[in-house]
């Protein structure tokens, strides 16, 4: 048997099997290849799909977090608004307060004026009295010592006078009946009044007992 013919079929062998095998790792390769961009396909979809989920879901905290953020903005507002208004309520009530108290302290300064003014008039009216009271007293009690003194003095001449006339009733006696005498007539607040009355009757008694007396006895010569 020749060896070329042989040679030729084997290398024609050889070139059909790395043909084949050529074409059996080329389709490996792209069935490779084929299924890495399907894996990469499938890896950039899930990828996708997450990014779009963690945005979304970012989305949602995000939103949720802009709603409690502002719930929370309300309440904080709320509360400012709630403590201003109650701030104002007390600065209200602190300036109504204020007001009515320099209203009052403002009625017991005229209050205490008006008392001071009055305290002081009653004080000026009452040493006004004080001081004619005292006119007043010293005054009757000079007019008590007036009067004592007019008195004393009536008393005094009267009971000269009674004394001279008792003495002339005596030297009288001797020559003729005497007369009985007459009294003056005193107020009810002399104070000698009744010793003057009762002086007066006992001298008449004693006239007229000399009187009758006198009667009874011869004439004297």
């Amino acid at each position: 048997m020749k060896k070329g013919p042989v040679i030729a079929i084997i290398a024609v062998l050889a070139l059909l099997a790395s043909f084949f095998g050529y074409r059996s790792w080329q389709d490996k390769m792209n069935r490779d290849l084929a299924e890495q961009r399907a894996t990469a396909v499938e890896t950039s979809k899930a990828e996708a799909e997450q990014r779009a989920a963690a945005e979304a879901e970012a989305a949602r905290l995000a939103q949720e977090k802009a709603r409690l953020d502002a719930e929370e903005n309300a309440r904080k507002a709320a509360e400012l608004q709630a403590q201003q208004a109650a701030l104002d309520a007390e600065k209200q009530k602190a300036d109504e307060a204020a007001r009515e108290a320099a209203e009052e302290k403002d009625r017991l300064e005229k209050a205490k004026a008006a008392a001071d003014q009055q305290a002081a008039e009653l004080t000026a009216e009452r040493q006004k009295a004080e001081a004619e009271a005292d006119a007043a007293r010293q005054a009757a009690q000079q007019k008590l010592a007036e009067l004592d003194r007019q008195k004393q003095e009536m008393a005094d001449r009267e009971a000269a006078r009674l004394a001279a006339l008792q003495h002339q009733q005596e030297l009288e006696s001797q020559v003729h009946m005497r007369e009985l005498l007459g009294h003056a007539v005193y107020p009810n607040d002399f104070k000698y009044r009744e010793h003057y009355y009762l002086g007066i009757e006992m001298i008449n008694n004693e006239i007229q007992s000399e009187n009758d007396a006198n009667k009874k006895a011869p004439p004297l010569k």
